[in-house]
């Protein structure tokens, strides 16, 4: 992080009165602010003492490191720092803003001295203790892991990309240690050979790249809301049995939607029977009262899939559960299906 040294020096402003330098901070914006912390102590004190809006703050290490800002007051302005590698560090930092639309960005531009990603966590650090604010999402590279889970393991919204997971006990120390609230995105795994995980993810929203690991007891046992399976190996059979125990009622009783993509080498008929089988399902139709979109926190919305043939399943409180589906033929006899599952109950 680019802490300038001997600021009582470079920086005679730091000489004026406590009072008169609160006074100044209060009227600097974000950027601003960080900047002026970053110069003593006693700067960094002084603005932690100003009662500062909460802050949005999404930290991403994917393409290199950056950090988003937006204030809770006011939603239509961005700010942001990056780093930059260049052959002219007397440039730096520097600020630019971009108009787009409604929206307005504002950047500040950091020297990236080699050690960016140190420079990137401090900085995070920085921000979250002057503003008063913990991080609110997170897109995860290998080298933000171990400290996020350090600094703030309870955040809102996770991204871990592809290939950061590289062993099993990784993945097992993020389910224990790391508390997504509102979503968990996780990446394909980079783990050598095929394994099943069957404990219970423990988030409400779990989307999963490449899932053939997770397998059917993780589902039952667990209390997720939403499920998004991209390459899963979960059967037919499997699929059932989330049908029929759904129904029973005992267990997914906080399950609201659940899309799989996965993969058949039984025929179309073949594999209908045994997805169906012992359900007594019933054919949906249109306007019937069912959502057409599912809400993920308190910003997202998910549309669900609309015009497909549409099976429901009711349970014994009157909630309901509609299917829908569609495949699509491959190379190698192959059928590649995706299913929706999605739980909702008619309004009186």
């Amino acid at each position: 992080m680019p802490i300038l040294s001997k600021p009582k020096k470079r920086f005679p402003i730091l000489k004026l009165h406590s009072v008169i330098l609160f006074n100044c901070i209060e009227h600097l914006d974000v950027l601003e602010v960080i900047l002026f912390s970053l110069l003593s102590k006693r700067a960094k004190k002084l603005a932690k003492l100003v009662r500062w809006s909460p802050l949005y703050i999404r930290s991403t290490s994917h393409g290199g490191p950056q950090i988003c800002l937006r204030s809770s007051t006011d939603p239509g302005r961005e700010y942001v720092i990056d780093y930059m590698k260049d052959e002219k560090p007397s440039e730096y930092p520097y600020f630019q803003s971009r108009l787009i639309g409604p929206q307005v960005d504002h950047f500040l531009f950091l020297k990236n001295e080699g050690n960016v990603i140190e420079d990137s966590k401090q900085m995070v650090e920085l921000i979250c203790e002057v503003f008063r604010s913990p991080i609110r999402t997170i897109e995860i590279d290998e080298e933000l892991l171990e400290w996020i889970i350090t600094f703030q393991p309870i955040i809102r919204y996770v991204w871990i990309f592809d290939g950061v997971i590289t062993s099993v006990k990784s993945l097992d120390r993020i389910f224990k240690s790391l508390k997504a609230t509102d979503y968990f995105q996780l990446g394909s795994l980079a783990i050598e050979g095929k394994f099943q995980y069957t404990e219970p993810i423990p988030f409400p929203y779990i989307s999963i790249r490449n899932s053939y690991w997770f397998t059917l007891p993780s589902i039952l046992n667990g209390n997720n809301s939403i499920i998004l399976l991209d390459r899963s190996e979960l059967t037919s059979k499997d699929i059932n049995t989330i049908l029929k125990e759904w129904q029973i009622g005992f267990k997914l009783r906080n399950l609201e939607y659940i899309k799989i993509e996965t993969f058949t080498l039984l025929d179309a008929t073949s594999y209908a029977n045994q997805l169906f089988e012992s359900l007594n399902m019933t054919v949906g139709v249109e306007n019937d009262g069912r959502p057409t979109t599912v809400k993920i926190g308190d910003k997202r919305i998910l549309p669900l899939p609309q015009g497909a043939t549409v099976f429901n399943l009711t349970r014994h409180d009157g909630t309901i559960l509609s299917m829908s589906g569609n495949y699509e033929k491959l190379e190698d006899n192959k059928i590649k299906l995706l299913f929706s599952l999605q739980v909702w109950r008619k309004q009186a």
